[in-house]
């Protein structure tokens, strides 16, 4: 995703990008907008030393979006259908399979959120700018 925002902060070579809404994002809901909201702020590593006030591209990876759909939601489905399998062959009870599949999906969700703030602490899981755009 490449996106043009407005640099509001520094801090320790990463940057504070304000990235405004646009007509198109009131349709689509896959991205970080609230359904409220006009515009977000975005954290992106700042490599080529932006100053504040700056109008910057920035850009994510592709890649990271399937693996986040994958990690979101493939996953809990194959537990699920783990804790049918179980639920079926060994205690062969379906209350148990309700229960088994809302422990794996709380529990891996727990995980998730551990591994995501860990993630973020990668620089290539954020957000980089890539230029400065001139005002012209």
């Amino acid at each position: 995703m490449v996106e043009v925002g407005l640099v509001t902060a520094l801090t320790d070579g990463y940057a504070t990008v304000k990235i405004d809404k646009k007509e198109e994002c009131s349709k689509c809901g896959m991205c970080l907008f609230p359904k409220n909201a006009q515009s977000i702020e975005v954290k992106a590593s700042d490599p080529i030393g932006c100053n504040e006030g700056d109008k910057v591209v920035i850009e994510t990876c592709e890649e990271l979006k399937l693996l986040g759909a994958v990690l979101v939601f493939l996953v809990p489905l194959l537990l699920i259908g783990l804790s049918v399998l179980i639920g079926y062959i060994v205690i062969k009870s379906e209350i148990w399979i309700l229960i088994l599949s809302v422990i794996f999906v709380v529990l891996w969700y727990t995980i998730l959120a551990l591994i995501d703030k860990k993630l973020k602490t990668l620089r290539s899981f954020n957000a980089v700018i890539k230029r400065v755009v001139s005002e012209d």
